[in-house]
């Protein structure tokens, strides 16, 4: 078995402080619905709990969402990502003796204990991949390369699996891949976009392991940190096929200005790949999906839907606006704001009591150099325009307990906040200057702490209007 356990999945460290913050009683009640909320939404997406309420094993079969798979040989798992613990210790406990061997590729920072000997783990770089990436790729390529027909394959796929798993392809070095996707995430590119390149480059992403994989029978279990679950885009599609060819991914490097800085032997594969010299990732309805099951087991979505039930049992009705969100983080500020603003004068769209519930994820443009993140900055935005309004409240969480490079997931903030911080001296302004988000709300005492939760589907945010 691998060590993991959650004591208390989805807690808050100092929920009751952050919720005695809110100093008047309507402020508390907002507070506390957030609070609830959030955990809840955590609670929802446990990688674990996640395996554990998907994957059975009856009568010599794997059974996962109506699909059923005899096994008639090997059993071969691998889990890679940033829940690759947890997910592996839950298959483990239910498929038990029928697992032959697993490979355990874990980020640095995750904190291993009692491995059985099936498990061969990496601990690897993210989110910039590193050397030990590489070993964990060619020992997964090795691993799979010598399966049998009668075998089958378990994949266990969370977010980070992109950057742990590197794979280059021939003649690619790791400082090539490292290179182009940094110039990539500097210019704004989405993630499809920097994936369309990332897929092109590797040997295992965008249905390469599947096409490399000799079982006959590959399931996989993914945990989503893509808004709208494009199986392409999560961990760069290991197990999915690729709709995108070396052309688009010449295209992509062309409309961000990156393809004349590209390494030359990027350009030289994309050029021989658009060219028909060697051959393009494996497309939908290619034949060797014909073994692959593919289920997402958790996702943004589902954390949403349990934010609405909690809020909706504790008599506050709610409405999930989109699990989909994909914009600046000051501007969703701004516009929580608005929606507060215009709800105090008009009594909508936010009746008393109700809620509105988002998830996805946003970006920051970052000119300052103070600690945060984007959840973080999405709060600080929002600071002065619900300044004054009762009842209110609004939290932002990063569901993988890191909210950019701070030790925060997120913050909490009600209609006093902005007075709180006038008193004790705080520019809201500065602290904008300088996207030095953290450091205000730890004024406050109102960064919301998890540590790491072990699991990935992007952010949360919630606003709530109370009676």
């Amino acid at each position: 078995m691998v060590g993991w356990r959650l004591t208390e999945p989805g807690r808050i460290t100092g929920r009751n402080r952050l919720i005695r913050n809110g100093r008047l009683a309507a402020n508390r009640r907002a507070r506390r619905l957030c609070i609830e909320a959030l955990e809840a939404a955590l609670a929802a997406v446990d990688p674990a709990r996640s395996v554990a309420s998907k994957l059975r094993l009856a009568r010599g079969r794997i059974l996962v969402d109506g699909i059923s798979v005899k096994i008639s040989a090997r059993i071969v798992a691998i889990s890679v990502g940033k829940a690759s613990v947890p997910m592996l210790t839950a298959a483990l406990r239910i498929l038990g003796r029928h697992v032959e061997s697993a490979i355990l590729v874990a980020p640095k920072t995750e904190k291993i204990s009692g491995l059985d000997r099936r498990i061969i783990p990496f601990r690897t770089g993210h989110p910039i991949p590193d050397g030990e990436g590489i070993k964990a790729s060619r020992h997964v390529i090795e691993s799979i390369t010598h399966m049998h027909r009668d075998d089958l394959l378990l994949c266990l796929i969370s977010g980070g699996a992109s950057a742990m798993l590197p794979a280059p392809a021939n003649n690619i070095s790791l400082d090539d891949k490292k290179r182009i996707t940094e110039r990539l995430i500097r210019s704004r590119a989405s993630i499809h976009e920097v994936n369309t390149v990332r897929r092109h480059l590797s040997e295992l992403k965008g249905g390469g392991l599947v096409k490399l994989c000799e079982a006959g029978h590959v399931i996989s279990l993914i945990v989503s940190d893509v808004p709208g679950n494009t199986l392409p885009d999560i961990a760069s599609g290991l197990t999915a096929p690729d709709p995108t060819t070396f052309q688009d991914a010449i295209h992509v490097l062309k409309e961000f200005d990156a393809w004349t800085e590209a390494p030359a032997n990027v350009r030289k594969r994309l050029m021989q790949g658009s060219t028909g010299k060697i051959p393009d990732t494996p497309k939908p309805g290619d034949d060797i999906f014909r073994k692959v099951h593919n289920f997402i087991i958790a996702d943004n979505r589902s954390a949403c839907e349990a934010m609405k039930k909690t809020l909706d049992r504790m008599s506050t009705p709610t409405t999930v606006l989109t699990s989909s969100l994909n914009m600046e983080a000051r501007s969703l500020g701004r516009l929580l704001a608005s929606i507060a603003k215009d709800s105090e004068s008009l009594n909508r769209p936010l009746k008393r009591p109700s809620a509105i519930v988002l998830g996805g994820e946003t970006t920051v443009d970052v000119k300052g150099h103070g600690m945060g993140g984007r959840n973080q900055e999405v709060a600080l935005a929002a600071l002065n325009g619900i300044g004054g309004l009762r009842g209110v409240g609004i939290a932002t969480l990063g569901t993988d307990g890191i909210d950019g490079h701070s030790p925060a997931a997120g913050a909490i903030l009600d209609g006093q906040s902005m007075a709180r911080a006038s008193r004790i001296g705080l520019q809201l302004r500065k602290y904008m200057a300088e996207n030095d988000s953290f450091n205000l709300f730890r004024r406050l005492g109102d960064n919301i702490i998890t540590g790491r939760t072990g699991t990935n589907v992007c952010d949360v945010c919630v606003l709530v209007r109370t009676k």
